[in-house]
């Protein structure tokens, strides 16, 4: 379904996943006095994808970000290569995308183990 960089992220690792495919962008929009719209459409298209994992150990959650954080192009921007499925086309596509900050929250801890409920991610492409 997705893969950074040139590494598939497995999907036994998906408690959710969502997307946008193709979404419009506008340089101008505006309406006329009849209330009519008229819209400058750029050309790029942008995919937005959301997905949550289960809850992940901490061996998983490294794995986890080792598969991003091998796919990032810039780290600063937090820009990474990705692969994804497009459902409005049901093809693949490659792109860049932005990573938002994922909070971690720790649902268990222990002297051998740390336990992490669910980490949201999500993607923006540029």
């Amino acid at each position: 379904m997705i893969k950074f960089g040139s590494t598939i992220l497995p999907n036994n690792y998906f408690l959710e996943y969502s997307s946008t495919p193709n979404q419009r962008m506008e340089s101008d929009a505006q309406r006329d006095q009849l209330g009519d719209l008229h819209r400058t459409t750029l050309p790029h298209h942008k995919t937005s994808i959301r997905f949550s994992t289960h809850i992940l150990s901490l061996d998983e959650k490294i794995n986890f970000q080792t598969i991003i954080n091998n796919a990032i192009t810039n780290s600063t921007q937090r820009r990474v290569s990705v692969t994804y499925w497009n459902d409005e086309t049901n093809s693949y596509y490659s792109g860049s995308f932005y990573i938002p900050d994922i909070e971690f929250q720790v649902m268990d801890a222990d002297a051998k183990n740390i336990e992490y409920n669910p980490i949201s991610v999500e993607l923006i492409e540029y």
